[in-house]
């Protein structure tokens, strides 16, 4: 398995974004420090843990979709590969044959979704990745060989927040190879939702956890998807993208998070 960026050591140590996740949704697959993380974030807003749940089920709710929408092929950056509920499993249910790569930076969940996913199904492929640089895939040996670019694939980008606000190189990169029938999907961490007090403590926070967050305004936001057709219900907090009764329960804004996905034409 081919990683970059944190060592074993470090991710055994430092706080995981993608394990607090699997902490929200009372998993198995996450330590001390990212219980200790998430407990930090609840003391900020009461809705950290379901704001986290919100994303995993929005997650469930765009790919399932898709697969039915028919899309075969999907590169998920930043996924979070969670203890349970997996993005490939909502898939496959539907889409036996489709293609699914999982880009993720923390060594202890690369090891843990390969454990996973070897066991099933040929049908997933586990990559490292710089969640700031989604783009450096597309030179990935896996990416290059078990992708077929001249097809569509739904690339789904859900690290936002590791990419500057005034990066717009990534996406580009990304776009130019894309053909017609692919979607781009997108989730952006935004705290319009909140006060300054919350934002700035939500900042400090990250910082003190060594944690990169780049927020962006709902207009920020929007702009990513320039020259797209997003499809509807357009780009929306989480919950609120297609909704199927079972999201848990949390004011839409205060999630935090913006989803959308647009089709290329």
């Amino acid at each position: 398995m081919e990683t970059h960026g944190d060592s074993p050591v470090t991710s055994l140590t430092a706080v995981s974004t993608a394990r607090m996740y699997d902490a929200a949704q009372g998993g198995k697959q996450n330590f001390a420090a990212d219980r200790a993380a998430l407990r930090a974030a609840r003391r900020i807003s009461e809705d950290a843990g379901n704001a986290l749940v919100a994303h995993h089920q929005h997650v469930g709710r765009v790919v399932r979709h898709l697969a039915r929408a028919g899309a075969e092929q999907y590169v998920l950056v930043g996924t979070g590969l969670p203890g349970q509920g997996h993005a490939h499993e909502a898939i496959h249910a539907i889409y036996p044959t489709a293609r699914v790569v999982y880009a993720e930076r923390d060594p202890y969940m690369l090891a843990h979704a390969e454990a996973i996913t070897g066991r099933g199904t040929d049908r997933v492929r586990i990559v490292g990745c710089d969640l700031s640089r989604p783009a450096d895939l597309l030179d990935d040996p896996v990416v290059r060989t078990f992708v077929d670019w001249e097809r569509p694939v739904v690339v789904g980008v859900l690290s936002m927040h590791e990419i500057p606000a005034g990066d717009t190189a990534q996406l580009a990169r990304l776009l130019k190879v894309m053909v017609p029938g692919s979607h781009l999907w997108l989730t952006v961490i935004s705290l319009d939702g909140y006060d300054d007090a919350v934002r700035r403590a939500v900042a400090v926070s990250h910082r003190e956890l060594g944690l990169v967050m780049h927020l962006r305004t709902r207009e920020q936001a929007l702009a990513l998807f320039d020259g797209l057709e997003l499809l509807d219900p357009g780009l929306v907090w989480v919950p609120q993208w297609r909704p199927d009764g079972t999201e848990v329960e949390i004011a839409p804004p205060r999630t935090g998070w913006l989803g959308g996905v647009a089709r290329i034409r």
